[in-house]
């Protein structure tokens, strides 16, 4: 395997080498490489003076390999034609849930920091308002802002997306919720710009992924020509429930047939030849948490492979709505202008919801699920199926790392993603330098040619806090090796006990595998040789493993 420290094309140093694998304490030579915000190119200049449009897109519960251009089989032409014209990024740390990872995107900061609780029954809590939102600040910056997509940040007056600086909304206002019009309910709500929608209000025909990407090409052709824009389309696909329109439930049929553990193998195969794994990635010692296929009875092979088909067909129907955006910026002769981006929400879903037996759904919580489910393996991705893929393909789409969606493990926390705009980034690269998603709300503003206006008075008479991230822009166009400083740092902590904190090369995470309550000792690993976490160096460095410890407790908790 080629080492992914090269970063192709764009001839950067890549990877967490923000400190060397023989040097836990992150010491670094004087010479090196001065640090991000010291190094502005001609090209990020140019690009922020301009103030181009920004497109980002973010898929739901996708694993790190389903796109085509990441080692997938899933036919995904607009995103492989995306990825190779611009770079793909493999080491982004989203976080291991979908709301926490819009907490850390919306405030550049960490989602403990940026959350908070909602008195009453909300539950999970709400985005801050002392923390200003990346379209916030970017209307500041003479911007037209757009959603059309998954909110998950606050269903409550002041705290969705016409209160938090978007121009134009339609949204899914909560974390997961059916693609068809006829389950709109209290527990699955539809907004569109402050009014709560009913099935009235939407075609006969409606599916979440077409209708979300109709309503923002509308906003898209409602902008005042020389009005800079940004589109924020967050998609729920392919986050279970799993469901289709009908035309599209069998493009995958009998695809899948051959399992899990078959995929995975090439899967992890295709990635390599694609050259999108980092360095140390390897399938040697990796531990599968499910049954070996060949152990399951051929009832239960079916129902998973099928449900693993709809999902490839959710994803190929994300591609495609994808494409008719593409599309639209390149007739309207826009596409040069926008600077497009594309990345999951973190590490691929392993929901079993009644994918395993076909008793039911699983999760939602009371009340979630519509009591007319019919779950039976006729009736899977139609319009009353409430079905996820299973643990075993979401594996398979997410190794050679370790565990998956909820974990603090890369599995969890490692998003696959790109960014394109071929006038300032190189195309054909690959970037192992480690960002999170912190780090868009300040890449946004430098493309925009604006900056954060640091903790302080704000509009509204709110004060803000201070960002954490650090902007990508100088890496991502070729000026500057790094993103981050060897001093920084990002930690996660998780709803269900324990944590993780990434400091240069090191994590270190103390999160009981999953299945299991009871946080474990400390463990330490070097990301830069060991990205799938399986040697434990603890032992070898005591006092980093508490230096980071305290980091973590003091910081990010």
């Amino acid at each position: 395997m080629k080492n992914r420290l090269t970063v192709i094309a764009l001839g950067l140093l890549g990877g967490l080498h923000a400190c060397s694998p023989g040097d836990p304490a992150g010491n670094r030579d004087s010479s090196a490489t001065a640090a991000p915000e010291q190094e502005v190119s001609q090209a990020g200049a140019a690009a922020a003076d301009s103030r181009h449009n920004i497109l980002f897109i973010v898929a739901d519960d996708m694993g790190f390999t389903d796109i085509g251009a990441f080692g997938g089989e899933i036919s995904t032409p607009t995103l492989d034609r995306l990825a190779y014209g611009g770079v793909r990024l493999n080491n982004l740390h989203a976080s291991s849930a979908c709301r926490t990872s819009r907490l850390m995107l919306f405030s550049g900061a960490g989602a403990v920091a940026a959350n908070t609780p909602y008195p009453g029954e909300y539950r999970g809590g709400v985005l801050g308002l002392d923390y200003a939102t990346i379209p916030e600040l970017l209307k500041d910056a003479g911007y037209s802002t757009y959603i059309a997509g998954k909110w998950d940040l606050g269903d409550v007056d002041g705290f969705r997306p016409e209160f938090r600086g978007f121009d134009r909304s339609f949204v899914l206002a909560t974390g997961s919720g059916p693609f068809f019009a006829e389950y709109f309910r209290d527990a699955f709500p539809y907004w569109e710009d402050g009014r709560e929608l009913t099935p009235d209000d939407v075609p006969e025909d409606f599916y979440a992924t077409r209708h979300f990407t109709d309503k923002m090409l509308e906003y898209l052709q409602s902008t005042d020509e020389g009005t800079p824009w940004f589109a924020y389309m967050p998609y729920n696909a392919p986050h279970w429930p799993l469901q289709l329109p009908d035309d599209w439930l069998d493009r995958y049929a009998g695809r899948y047939d051959a399992g899990y553990d078959a995929l995975r193998e090439q899967r992890f195969a295709r990635a390599t030849e694609v050259d999108i794994l980092p360095a140390g990635a390897t399938l040697d010692g990796f531990e599968s948490s499910v049954e070996p296929w060949s152990n399951l009875s051929p009832e239960e092979q079916r129902r998973y492979s099928r449900a693993q088909e709809i999902f490839a067909g959710m994803f190929e129907y994300l591609d495609m709505s994808i494409g008719r955006v593409v599309e639209y910026l390149e007739e309207s002769g826009q596409l040069e202008e926008t600077v497009i981006v594309f990345t999951a929400d973190h590490g691929a879903s392993g929901g079993e919801h009644g994918v395993d037996t076909g008793r039911g759904p699983g999760g939602g919580g009371p009340g979630a699920i519509p009591a007319s489910i019919d779950n039976s393996l006729e009736n899977f991705g139609r319009r009353n199926s409430w079905i996820d893929h299973g643990r075993g393909f979401g594996e398979a789409a997410t190794a050679p790392f370790r565990y998956l969606k909820g974990s603090l493990a890369e599995g969890g926390l490692r998003a696959a993603a790109l960014v394109y705009y071929p006038a300032a980034v190189p195309a054909g690269g690959v970037s192992g330098e480690f960002m999170t998603f912190m780090d868009f709300l300040p890449t946004f503003l430098e493309i925009a040619g604006t900056e954060h206006p640091g903790a302080g008075p704000y509009r509204d008479g709110r004060t803000i806090n201070d960002i954490v991230g650090r902007s990508a822009w100088p890496h991502l166009t070729g000026s500057a090796e790094t993103i981050h400083l060897p001093t920084d740092a990002a930690g996660w902590a998780s709803g269900m006990g324990g944590g993780a904190l990434i400091r240069g090369n090191y994590k270190i995470i103390d999160q009981a595998p999953p299945g299991e309550e009871e946080s474990t000792p400390w463990r330490l690993y070097d990301l830069s040789v060991d990205p799938g976490e399986r040697h434990d160096l603890a032992a070898e460095h005591p006092d980093l493993v508490a230096e980071m410890v305290e980091e973590l407790e003091t910081n990010w908790h």
